[in-house]
């Protein structure tokens, strides 16, 4: 006789480095997860997730997965290894640690770290050996600095609108991402924005992309003319009387260039 596998519906948020960190629905059995989903309930991911997080059970589960650390047992590049216990890592990495603080001081430590799949609690903790131990402070400029920097000095905040605003609208610009591959849930919601609203979706990117592929107008730009394209679309918009005063006099500083720099 048939019977119904014995499956429960966990729920967790994605640890991939992604600004939206989509909440999660994972059906769990024996103790093992099976397919995991975007949490229907939540009206971002509306019960959508990106095919690689789609397969996460594949990467969790694999048989090649690494469950012991291993300590290399012959010369380098060699590829001989051995198990430890996690005590005997933990040791390992210790003494070396105090080693180096012993010849150098603390200062020649630095945690260098970024986010991937690490979750922000994950990848933030190590803040605390640091402090703890005086080792070398860590400016997080190793892929996004440049994008803050510009973002900051263009709105003056590092924020931005309620990303399901993007179903409201009339005309949605993807500019500069892969959002088709990479951002699954922005497609969701431009999409929505086309059948619901007749929307326009432009983008905008150097090369011509999936996402680029589901336009109603394609950009394909020349790498690093970003700026040039930004200031015209500025331009026609204050030379064609097509700029929202209204908003601009309410949400920004200087919308009419008084201020000098």
């Amino acid at each position: 006789m048939n019977t119904h596998a014995n499956i429960h519906i966990g729920h967790s948020a994605c640890p991939h480095d992604c600004p939206s960190t989509c909440a999660l629905d994972v059906e769990v059995k024996d103790g093992r997860i099976g397919r995991v989903h975007g949490a229907k309930d939540n009206s971002y991911t509306a019960g959508v997730i990106c095919a690689k997080v789609a397969r996460y059970a594949e990467r969790i589960h694999h048989p090649d997965r690494l469950l012991k650390p291993l300590v290399r047992s012959g010369a380098k590049g060699e590829g001989q290894w051995k198990e430890a216990s996690w005590e005997a890592a933990l040791d390992r990495v210790a003494e070396a640690f105090l080693k180096a603080e012993e010849k150098y001081g603390t200062e020649t430590a630095w945690p260098y770290y970024y986010a991937g799949t690490m979750g922000l609690v994950q990848r933030d903790s190590i803040d605390r050996l640091r402090h703890a131990k005086r080792y070398s402070g860590f400016f997080g400029t190793v892929c996004t600095n440049a994008a803050w920097t510009g973002f900051v000095m263009g709105t003056g905040d590092l924020r931005g609108p309620d990303p399901r605003e993007m179903a409201k609208s009339d005309c949605v610009v993807i500019w500069g991402t892969n959002a088709v591959a990479t951002q699954v849930n922005v497609m969701t919601h431009a999409i929505k924005a086309r059948k619901e609203r007749g929307a326009k979706i432009i983008v905008i990117d150097v090369y011509d992309n999936a996402t680029m592929k589901q336009a109603d107008l394609g950009l394909v730009l020349k790498p690093g003319t970003d700026a040039a394209l930004a200031c015209a679309v500025m331009h026609v918009l204050f030379r064609d009387g097509l700029a929202d005063w209204a908003f601009l006099d309410k949400y920004t500083d200087d919308p009419r260039g008084s201020k000098r720099i």
